[in-house]
């Protein structure tokens, strides 16, 4: 007794016919899935590159105010250290670094007064029993250009703006 098997008929309605139909649906997949999973990723560094420059550019004016704050000498608005200071205290290089002093007389409960200006003699600028409160204001900021502009994404929609700018503000020990 002999069988003889049809293999024109498995091969036609078997499982290998569904096999070879299915072989470019991961491609389509991928085609689909791809360009999104690219823009995650892209949004994902942008958000990450925006925390660490704002992060680096507050370390910055906070080194600055903090060498300002050192003592009367330091804390001119136009010396040179701070802005040094705020230039090599990150990898960040802030492209702008403004400083400015404010003076101001304060009570002992202290209530401020109306500020002063800080080249007035403490004994007639503030009287007893006033003492005067000096503080320095480091502002530092820097252009910040997004990877997503490469792809469409304008730089005002993906952090608020291409301009970045921190500022710390201490008291100067007199």
């Amino acid at each position: 007794m002999r069988v003889s098997i049809d293999t024109r008929r498995r091969r036609s309605h078997g499982p290998g016919a569904l096999v070879r139909a299915d072989n470019g649906g991961a491609l389509v997949e991928l085609a689909i899935c791809l360009p999104l999973l690219v823009l995650i990723l892209v949004g994902t560094a942008d958000f990450a590159r925006v925390f660490y420059t704002s992060i680096a550019l507050t370390s910055a004016a906070r080194a600055a105010a903090q060498a300002g704050a050192y003592g009367l000498g330091q804390s001119d608005p136009v010396a040179g250290p701070m802005q040094a200071t705020a230039n090599s205290a990150s990898n960040v290089t802030p492209s702008t670094v403004s400083v400015s002093r404010s003076c101001s007389c304060v009570s002992d409960d202290g209530a401020l007064t109306s500020p002063m200006i800080c080249t007035d003699p403490i004994a007639t600028a503030c009287p007893p029993p006033r003492h005067r409160v000096m503080t320095v204001t480091v502002t530092t900021g820097t252009t910040f250009s997004t990877i997503s502009s490469l792809l469409g994404v304008p730089c005002r929609v993906a952090v608020g703006g291409c301009a970045l700018s921190r500022s710390a503000t201490m008291r100067v020990s007199e």
